[in-house]
């Protein structure tokens, strides 16, 4: 299968890349393919139109993005929480696309430093997938992130590591029952 995974994070310092970068590599250790797509790295601007008459008129990210989802098996949103909700970036890069999410698998990894792992979010996220008829699969709240993941990326939370192989058998379920 492959996997789109989204980060919803743009911040410096992030962690929510590093949960991604380790999803990608389990992923890829279960015979998947998974892609990366970072807001930072291929940023979007914030949407001016309601919808693009033609789709040359779409913002080259946006166009990418679109190519991307219309190509996965299930898109994976991973987002940290602000503010009992989603990054702007991340709902500013969701409403640029409509027709891509029709049916199509969503699954999320939200985190938080704190307690709730960003399941206040989750529950946007649902909102959000709902209706744009996306079909909203699996969830894995991490929290206290920081402790989770070092510096540099590295697992240390061990706990985790069953945590996400689980994720992943659940989301093949998911995309298995849709398809």
């Amino acid at each position: 299968m492959h996997f789109l995974l989204l980060i919803g994070s743009t911040r410096d310092g992030r962690k929510t890349v590093h949960a991604a970068e380790f999803l990608e590599e389990k992923l890829k250790e279960a015979g998947h393919q998974p892609e990366i797509f970072d807001l930072k790295e291929k940023e979007i601007p914030f949407l001016n139109n309601r919808t693009y008459s033609d789709e040359g008129e779409a913002p080259e990210n946006a166009k990418l993005l679109s190519e991307k989802i219309r190509e996965t098996d299930c898109l994976v949103i991973i987002t940290p929480e602000y503010n009992h909700s989603i990054p702007g970036v991340l709902k500013n890069a969701l409403d640029h696309l409509y027709p891509e999410y029709d049916n199509k698998p969503f699954s999320y990894i939200t985190t938080s430093a704190g307690g709730f792992g960003g399941v206040r979010g989750l529950s946007h996220l649902h909102d959000i997938t709902l209706a744009v008829n996306g079909k909203p699969g699996p969830n894995l709240p991490i929290s206290g992130i920081r402790d989770v993941f070092s510096a540099d990326g590295e697992l240390q939370d061990e706990s985790y590591r069953s945590r996400v192989e689980d994720y992943i058998k659940d989301v093949e379920e998911h995309v298995e029952e849709l398809n």
